[in-house]
C-alpha cells in the first residue's frame, strides 16, 4: 500500500507491517510509513534505522496533519536530538530540541534543552530549564533526577536530595536517584547511612524496569559500597562486595578497587593477577601504575621497570625509583646514605645466623645481589606464587642473612630480602613483615633510637600491604614494652612485634640472655651491639 505526496518533488510511501511485540518496543505505529526509497535500509524489522524512521514520519505528518502521527514524529524528534547529543553533536542536536518544539511546545523542550545547556556547560540555563519542566510537570522524576545532578555538582546537596527524593518517590522502581542519596551521604562522610542506602538499592533492584527508566543500577550499587566499606577499612567486606557485583558485570572499576582491597588484605598475588587481566583491556597509566608497584614489591623488578617505563611521564617518580632496582641508576649517587657509619662496625660483630649466611653467600652473584635459582638449589626449597597469611619465623635466618650480606646498600637490602621472602613463605602477611624487619634494620644502621618515630614512619608503608598488621604496629604506642622476654615468637608476625619491643627497651647484655626465643634473642642482640658501637 502507498500514497503519493501532492507537491513537487513526490515521495512514495509504503506502509511497513510490524509485528505487535516489535512495534509495542521500538514505540511505533504497528504500520509504519516508509519512504519507498529507504526500504533497502530496511534489513532488521529489530532494528530500523532512527532516519528511515523520521523521513517517513516527516512524509506521512505532511500529508495527513492530525494528533496521531504528530505524536509520533515528535517522540523520534527527541529521539534524534538525545543520539545527537550524545555524539556530542550539540548543533544538530539544537536543531531537531527547535522542530520538535514548533511540532508541539510541552515540558520535554524544556527537560531536553535543560540536558543540552548542561553539556554546553551553561549550568544556570540548564537549571532554569529543568525547573521550568517541572512546573509544566512535576510528576516526571527523570527531571527531578538530572536537576538533582546538577545540584550535585554545584555541591548544593540539601536541594540536590531533596530532588532525588522526590524522584525516587515518584518512581520506586528508579534506582538511580537513590544510588545517588548513597553518594550524597558518601561526601558528607556519612557513610553509615550511605553504606544503608546501597544496601537498599541492592535489595530493591528489579530487573522488570517500567518504560522510560531501563537502567541497571546493581553494579554501581556494589561498587559504591565496596568503597564506603574501603574507607572505613572494613576490607574483608569490601572484598566479598566487590566480587558480588563481579559476578553481573566485569567493570573496570570494581577491578581496580578490588585490587586496592586485596593488596590491604595482604593478598599481593591475587591483587597482581587482578591488575594484570585488567591492564590487558585498560591500559590506562593509573592501572598501569599499580601494577608496577605490585610486580616491584612482588621482586618482579624487570618487569616493574618495563610497565613503569609506559607510564613515566604521568608516574615520574616511580619510573625513576624503578631504575635503582635494575641497575641503571646508583641509589648513592643520587641520595646520601645514612647507615654508611655502620658500614665498618658490621664487619666487626659476628652474624648471629652463620650457617643460613653461608648457604646466601653461595647463592650471591658478585654484587651480594641474592640468584634465586641458586638460592633454590642450595636449600632444596620449593618456591610457589601464594599469599601467606600466617607465615612462621623459620626462614627468617635466611631473610635476615640477605639483608646482611648487601652491606649498606638499601636497594641490595630490600631486594635479597623480598626476593627470599617470597621464595620460602610467600608473599601477603609475610611481605609485610619482612618490609617492617628491614625498615628497622636501616632504622638502626643509620643511628637512630626514637623506635615511636620509627612506628609512625613505617605503619604507611605497611597499611598498603596489610592493614591488619599496620594496626598493631601502631598499637604499639600504647603497649607496654617489657613483655617481650618470654613472648611465643614461632609466628613471623609475633617475631617482628617482640623485635620493635626489645629495640625500644634496649635490653642489657644480661636482659638479652633470659629472652626465651633464640631467634629473637639472637637478632636483638646483634642489632643492640650495633646501636651500642654506633653511640
Amino acid at each position: 500500500m502507498w500514497k503519493k505526496s501532492e507537491v513537487n518533488n513526490i515521495k512514495a510511501i509504503v506502509y511497513l507491517p510490524l509485528k505487535p511485540e516489535v512495534a509495542k518496543r521500538l514505540n511505533l505505529p504497528l504500520k509504519l510509513p516508509v519512504l519507498a526509497e529507504d526500504l533497502m535500509l530496511i534489513t532488521d524489522q529489530n532494528n530500523i534505522p532512527l532516519d528511515v524512521i523520521l523521513r517517513g514520519l516527516e512524509e506521512q505528518y505532511s500529508l495527513e496533519k492530525d494528533n496521531y502521527w504528530l505524536s509520533y514524529l515528535v517522540y523520534f524528534y527527541y529521539e534524534k536530538f538525545k543520539q545527537l547529543l550524545n555524539a556530542r553533536e550539540y548543533d544538530g542536536a539544537g536543531t531537531y530540541l527547535q522542530k520538535a518544539k514548533e511540532l508541539s511546545y510541552d515540558y520535554r523542550y524544556h527537560f531536553y534543552n535543560a540536558l543540552l545547556q548542561t553539556r554546553l556547560e551553561n549550568y544556570d540555563i540548564a537549571e532554569i530549564e529543568f525547573k521550568q519542566a517541572l512546573v509544566l510537570n512535576p510528576n516526571f522524576p527523570l527531571a527531578h533526577y538530572e536537576l538533582g545532578n546538577l545540584l550535585f555538582s554545584k555541591q548544593d546537596y540539601d536541594e540536590a536530595l531533596e530532588e532525588y527524593t522526590k524522584a525516587y518517590q515518584l518512581e520506586p522502581d528508579f534506582l538511580l536517584p537513590l544510588l545517588r542519596v548513597g553518594d550524597i551521604y558518601v561526601e558528607l562522610s556519612q557513610l553509615d547511612d550511605a553504606e544503608l542506602v546501597y544496601k537498599t538499592v541492592i535489595q530493591r533492584f528489579t530487573t522488570t524496569s517500567k518504560e522510560g527508566f531501563q537502567i541497571e543500577p546493581l553494579p554501581e550499587a556494589y561498587l559504591r559500597l565496596g568503597v564506603v566499606y574501603n574507607l572505613r577499612n572494613q576490607y574483608a567486606k569490601a572484598e566479598s562486595t566487590f566480587k558480588e557485583g563481579l559476578k553481573i558485570e566485569k567493570r573496570p572499576e570494581m577491578l581496580y578497587n578490588l585490587a586496592h582491597t586485596l593488596t590491604r588484605l595482604g593478598k599481593h598475588f591475587e591483587a597482581y593477577n587482578v591488575l594484570y587481566e585488567l591492564s590487558k583491556d585498560v591500559p590506562t597509566p593509573e592501572v598501569l601504575n599499580e601494577m608496577g608497584i605490585m610486580q616491584r614489591r612482588l621482586g618482579l623488578y624487570d618487569e616493574a621497570y618495563e610497565t613503569f617505563e609506559r607510564v613515566k611521564d604521568d608516574f615520574p617518580e616511580n619510573f625513576e625509583r624503578i631504575q635503582f632496582y635494575v641497575g641503571k641508576k646508583n641509589f648513592e649517587d643520587e641520595y646520601p646514605n645514612e647507615m654508611k657509619k655502620a658500614e665498618a662496625i658490621l664487619e666487626g660483630i659476628d652474624f648471629p645466623f652463620a650457617d643460613e649466611l653461608d648457604t646466601i653467600i653461595e647463592s650471591t652473584d658478585g654484587d651480594g645481589g641474592v640468584l634465586i635459582d641458586k638460592f633454590v638449589e642450595n636449600t632444596g626449597i620449593s618456591v610457589e606464587s601464594f599469599d601467606n597469611l600466617s607465615p612462621n619465623s623459620e626462614y627468617v635466618p635466611f631473610i635476615f642473612s640477605g639483608m646482611y650480606i648487601a652491606g649498606v646498600d638499601p636497594i641490595m637490602m630490600e631486594k635479597n630480602a623480598t626476593l627470599i621472602t617470597i621464595a620460602t613463605m610467600g608473599a601477603g602477611l609475610s611481605l609485610a613483615c619482612t618490609t617492617t624487619f628491614l625498615r628497622l634494620y636501616q632504622y638502626v644502621l643509620s643511628g637512630e633510637y626514637d623506635v615511636d618515630h620509627f612506628l609512625e614512619e613505617t605503619s604507611g608503608e605497611i597499611e598498603e600491604l596489610h592493614f591488619d598488621f599496620s594496626k598493631r604496629l601502631i598499637a604499639l604506642l600504647e603497649q607496654p614494652m617489657d613483655d617481650f622476654f618470654y613472648a611465643d615468637c614461632e609466628a613471623y608476625d609475633d617475631l617482628v612485634i617482640n623485635l620493635i619491643k626489645a629495640i625500644a627497651y634496649q635490653p642489657s647484655q644480661d636482659e638479652i640472655e633470659q629472652i626465651e626465643d633464640q631467634y629473637l634473642a639472637k637478632i636483638v642482640k646483634f642489632l643492640v651491639d650495633i646501636q651500642n658501637q654506633l653511640m
